[in-house]
C-alpha cells in the first residue's frame, strides 16, 4: 500500500514545478540531450574556479542589472488582530540574464537549457523588511533553476511571508485592511541592481479562497530605500482585504443584540416573583463575557477604538442601569410593609398607653369619690372599673387606632402604583434608548 504522506508531498512538488513553469511562461518541450553534453556546460560555465557567485553576471560592471519581478499568491495563511501580522504563501519570480553563463547551444549538441542548484548562479539577494520573522526567507531555498543558452535565468523560490500590518479596526468586523510586503535588495544598490515589474498586479491564478478574508486587489511595486549615502531597490506587494463577517455576525454580534433586547424585559417581570434583580444581573454577566471575548479577539495597542466595543460597552452599561432601576423597584416595595410594619407597632403602643392612662385616671377619679363618700367606694368602683372599655373607646387615640388601616391601605397602594408607573417608563425610555442605539450601530456597519 502506497504511504498516503508521500503521495502528498510527490503532489505538492509537482504543483510547485508546474506553477514555476506557467509562472515564466517557459512550459515548452525541452528536447533531452545527453549526460556528457550537459555536463560540460556546468563544467565550463559554472565551475567555481571560473564563475563568481558574489559578482553580478555582467562582462561590463558598469552597467545595471535589471531584475524582473513576479508575485504568485497562493494563499492566505494567517491575519492575526492582536499581533497586527499578515502571513501569505507564496512564489516569488525573478529573471535576469547572465552573460557569463550564455553559451551556444550549437557546441553542446543543442542543449538550451539546464537546471543548476540555486547556490551555483549569482542570485539576487532580498531581505524581508516588515517582517515579524525571519529576514533572509530564501538562504536554503532549493527552488527549480532555470537557465537557459541566452544566458536568461529563471528562479522562483517560494516561502511564507509573515509581515507586520497595521490593522485600521474601526469598522471591525465590517473591515477592510491594506497589508504591505516589502522586499528591499541587501547587496546591490540601485546603480548595481533595479527591480523591474512584470506585471502591476500580483498573479492569483493558483489563489486558495481564505475563509474568513478576501482579496478585493493587489499591486506590485518597484520603490527604492535610502539608509545614509545608500539607494536600494525594493518590491512592495500591496493586498487589499475584506473580512468576510457572516461568522462573526453570527456567532458575537447578533447574540449580544438579542441579549441586550432580553435586558429590557427586565422590566416585564412583576416585583412579586422574586426574580427581578437576579434575572436582571444574569443578563449583565452574560453582556460582561461576550464583552471579554470580543476584547481578546482585538489588540490591546489598536489606535482606533472598534465600534464594536463602544457598542458593546454603551450595552453594558445600560444593562447596569436597568438593573439599578429594577433594585430601586424592589426597594420601594419592601419600602411599603416596613412603614405597614412601623405603623402597626405604633398602633399597639399607642393602645397600651391609652388603656394606662385610662386607668391612671379612673383610679384617681375612685379615690376621689371615696374621699368625698366612704359608702359608695364600692358601687362608685364597680361602676367606674366597668365602664373603662367605653372610656376607652371614646378616646381620640382609640379613633386613630381605627381609622390607621385605612390610611395605611391607602399608602400601600401608592407605593405600588408608583413602582409599577417607573417600570412602565423605565421599559419605553430603555427600549427607545436600545433601538437608536442598536440602529445606529448597524447603519453605521452598513455604510462601512
Amino acid at each position: 500500500m502506497v504511504n498516503t504522506n508521500n503521495i502528498m508531498a510527490i503532489r505538492k512538488i509537482s504543483t510547485s514545478v508546474f506553477t514555476v513553469l506557467l509562472l515564466f511562461g517557459l512550459y515548452r518541450p525541452i528536447q533531452g540531450q545527453s549526460y556528457s553534453q550537459t555536463d560540460s556546460i556546468f563544467k565550463d560555465k559554472l565551475d567555481p574556479l571560473t564563475y563568481n557567485t558574489e559578482v553580478r553576471p555582467l562582462v561590463d560592471q558598469s552597467k545595471v542589472i535589471a531584475v524582473h519581478v513576479s508575485f504568485e499568491v497562493v494563499s492566505i495563511v494567517d491575519i492575526d488582530d492582536v499581533a497586527q501580522s499578515f502571513t501569505v504563501n507564496g512564489f516569488l519570480g525573478f529573471s535576469w540574464n547572465d552573460e557569463v553563463v550564455a553559451w551556444d547551444s550549437a557546441v553542446y549538441g543543442g542543449q538550451r537549457v539546464i537546471h543548476p542548484l540555486p547556490e551555483q548562479i549569482w542570485r539576487p539577494r532580498v531581505v524581508l523588511m516588515n517582517t515579524l520573522g525571519a529576514r533572509d526567507l530564501f538562504g536554503d531555498d532549493k527552488a527549480p533553476v532555470f537557465v537557459f543558452n541566452t544566458g536568461d535565468t529563471y528562479w522562483a523560490p517560494g516561502s511564507l511571508f509573515p509581515s507586520s500590518c497595521e490593522l485600521q479596526l474601526t469598522n471591525y468586523p465590517f473591515d477592510t485592511q491594506t497589508c504591505v510586503i516589502k522586499l528591499v535588495a541587501m547587496k546591490n544598490t540601485v546603480d548595481e541592481l533595479l527591480f523591474v515589474a512584470n506585471l502591476p498586479n500580483i498573479s492569483q491564478t493558483y489563489f486558495i479562497t481564505h475563509g474568513e478574508w478576501n482579496i478585493e486587489d493587489t499591486k506590485l511595486n518597484i520603490g527604492s530605500l535610502t539608509s545614509g549615502t545608500l539607494n536600494t531597490s525594493t518590491i512592495e506587494m500591496t493586498f487589499y482585504l475584506r473580512r468576510r463577517p457572516s461568522f462573526l455576525l453570527l456567532n458575537t454580534v447578533l447574540p449580544v443584540v438579542f441579549l441586550s433586547f432580553l435586558n429590557i424585559l427586565v422590566f416585564v417581570i412583576p416585583v412579586e416573583s422574586g426574580e427581578k434583580i437576579g434575572y436582571g444581573i444574569t443578563v449583565t454577566l452574560a453582556l460582561s463575557v461576550f464583552m471579554s471575548i470580543v476584547s481578546g479577539m482585538l489588540p490591546r495597542s489598536s489606535l482606533n477604538m472598534p465600534n464594536l466595543t463602544i457598542y458593546l460597552f454603551i450595552l453594558l452599561f445600560m444593562s447596569m442601569l436597568t438593573v439599578i432601576d429594577s433594585i430601586i423597584i424592589v426597594f420601594l416595595d419592601h419600602f411599603e410593609e416596613k412603614v405597614a410594619l412601623k405603623r402597626k407597632i405604633q398602633r399597639k403602643f399607642k393602645r397600651a398607653f391609652n388603656k394606662v392612662n385610662t386607668l391612671q385616671r379612673t383610679v384617681s377619679s375612685v379615690n376621689v369619690m371615696n374621699d368625698d363618700n366612704p359608702q359608695d367606694h364600692e358601687k362608685n368602683s364597680k361602676s367606674l372599673f366597668g365602664s373603662t372599655d367605653s372610656l376607652a373607646g371614646e378616646l381620640p387615640g382609640s379613633r386613630e387606632s381605627t381609622d390607621c388601616p385605612q390610611e395605611d391601605s391607602l399608602r400601600i397602594d401608592k407605593y405600588k402604583l408608583i413602582g409599577k408607573h417607573i417600570d412602565a417608563v423605565s421599559f419605553v425610555v430603555f427600549f427607545v434608548f436600545w433601538l437608536v442605539t442598536t440602529l445606529g450601530f448597524m447603519l453605521d456597519m452598513a455604510l462601512s
